[in-house]
């Protein structure tokens, strides 16, 4: 059932979750942006309590604040089947965070958790140090979104500290952040040790030249397991993008990977173009952010899709 994008509020939550408690047939409920609150999102957490069917349930965009994401962290200590949960830019904030983590470190039916855009107030990755240690016991969790949290370097760190006991997630997005080149040695660091994720997503951060480099070398020599990385909008320039590009030609697992948004000189379009001009492409077109173009004998590289 996909609401998502009406007005229902907190009256139509109400009402819905009085119908959850009964039906045992819906399995993929969408409420994302329908404009209710920790009134609304109380009375579905109460109804999530009872109901045995929903797989899926989507609160994306609803600002049930803290006290509201407090309510679902609850509803997860007794519900036994959802799988997959969004609570993006529900403006949660730390508290709320812990507790979720807090859940997760027992809850092992929760397979997918996206937690984009809380509010924190603090700049020393204090949630992070909690996700990470919910993430050396978790063993449901295959996918966990934290983007925009804020995380640095020292949240990286505590990252692969903790993710090297975890051998069930498989994509893991740190988009919007602010890892720089030592978060990315650490994460690096992760893949030599080949980790079972499968999808890194990094955009956006500034691992730098030195950070793709750290992340090039494990992918050449030691990782076999990640399938698709992210590293646009990271300014990186020619060293980090040559490195990348050269990488994939000894890495034979890496199937996408999608660098815009960095500074190509010559050489970077080259390395690329290289990755697509074979009979036999190493990437194939529709796996990549870039295309390669000539001008005057030069090769330049578009932004496609």
């Amino acid at each position: 059932l996909n609401l998502s994008y009406n007005a229902i509020g907190n009256p139509g939550a109400v009402q819905l979750a009085n119908m959850l408690k009964d039906d045992q047939g819906l399995v993929h409920l969408n409420l994302a942006f329908n404009d209710f609150t920790e009134v609304g999102a109380e009375s579905i957490a109460q109804a999530m309590q009872l109901n045995c069917s929903v797989k899926e349930l989507s609160l994306a965009g609803n600002k049930i604040g803290n006290q509201g994401v407090l309510h679902i962290a609850n509803a997860l200590q007794v519900n036994a089947t959802i799988e997959s949960i969004d609570l993006e830019d529900t403006d949660l904030k730390a508290q709320s965070l812990v507790a979720l983590c807090t859940v997760l470190k027992c809850n092992g039916v929760v397979h997918r958790l996206n937690v984009n855009r809380p509010l924190l107030t603090s700049v020393n990755d204090e949630t992070t140090v909690h996700i990470a240690h919910m993430l050396k016991v978790n063993r449901g969790l295959q996918e966990l979104h934290l983007s925009k949290h804020a995380i640095r370097d020292y949240g990286a760190e505590r990252l692969w500290e903790n993710l090297q006991h975890n051998q069930t997630l498989r994509v893991l997005d740190l988009s919007c952040n602010r890892i720089g080149r030592d978060g990315a040695a650490w994460l690096a660091k992760l893949l030599r040790g080949n980790s079972s994720i499968s999808t890194l997503n990094l955009m956006a951060n500034r691992i730098e030249d030195d950070g793709a480099e750290d992340i090039a070398e494990a992918l050449s020599i030691y990782n076999t397991n990640l399938t698709k990385l992210h590293v646009g909008s990271n300014t990186l320039t020619s060293r980090g993008l040559c490195a990348l590009a050269n990488c994939l030609h000894h890495n034979t697992t890496l199937t996408h990977i999608y660098v815009w948004g960095n500074t190509f000189d010559h050489d970077a379009c080259k390395a690329f173009a290289a990755l697509l001009s074979s009979i036999s492409p190493r990437i194939q077109p529709h796996n990549i952010d870039v295309k390669p173009y000539i001008v005057d004998g030069i090769t330049y590289l578009a932004r496609v899709g």
